[in-house]
């Protein structure tokens, strides 16, 4: 695995939910399609690799709160906790299929709950699958050694998502951008459908909601939530 420090994500920083490089503490997290590295950083100029290991296959992002990292990949949930070495160890993997089934999929947490994105196209591409699911799951990952899933709410294409507090953010692929109250976790209830562009990934912090795609970054206001203002755009 190849991968550099400026390339990561550091604990302080705000990214997308498909971030595939971290920074924790003195550590580098990374993923590829199969493996989880952990680097030391002590010497930032000249990371060391101290340990890779399996996870294992379609691994699509890499997520961090309170020294637990989600790891989403086409099939599970897995969660690793860090030790106090910087080197992860295994909790639990939570399978979201019984069938030999995949999807694409990232995963966010706030450290009590984790959110989950599952999406499949019809059409020919990388979601491209013959039976279709796109759903938005919520899991209770209050015990990482044993997640429990507590809502799924169907969606149209969902990929990248946001939270802030009680709010969660989802992009909905071409259709645009769905908001949700989840201050009932079992119970997401939709308060804003912002359509008519493509939705990629969505960072919300601090009342803006950065929203991407293919070719533009959109910014809005969400301080009112119940008004969510477009701001500007920005050409990729």
């Amino acid at each position: 695995m190849q991968c550099t420090v400026e390339d990561a994500v550091s604990e302080n920083a705000v990214s997308g939910s498909y971030a595939t490089l971290l920074v924790v503490n003195d550590y580098m997290y990374g993923v590829n399609d199969e493996e989880l590295a952990t680097f030391d950083l002590k010497n930032d100029k000249d990371p060391i690799l101290i340990d890779v290991q399996n996870v294992g296959f379609g691994i699509e992002n890499i997520y961090h709160i309170d020294g637990i990292l989600f790891i989403g990949s086409v099939s599970a949930l897995h969660i690793y906790e860090i030790q106090g070495n910087g080197i992860p160890v295994s909790s639990s993997t939570t399978n979201y299929f019984e069938a030999d089934m995949t999807s694409c999929d990232p995963v966010i947490s706030d450290g009590q709950f984790a959110y989950v994105t599952l999406s499949t196209s019809a059409a020919v591409g990388p979601c491209g699958r013959w039976e279709q699911i796109n759903e938005l799951r919520i899991y209770n990952v209050e015990d990482v050694n044993n997640p429990v899933l507590v809502s799924t709410t169907l969606m149209e294409f969902p990929k990248g998502l946001a939270i802030d507090g009680d709010y969660l953010f989802v992009c909905e692929g071409n259709s645009g951008l769905k908001v949700f109250n989840i201050l009932d976790r079992e119970n997401p209830t939709e308060i804003e459908f912002i359509e008519g562009f493509e939705t990629f990934d969505v960072i919300a912090k601090d009342g803006l909601l950065m929203v991407t795609n293919s070719t533009e970054i959109r910014q809005y206001d969400y301080t009112d939530i119940n008004n969510i203002t477009y701001l500007s755009s920005i050409d990729l």
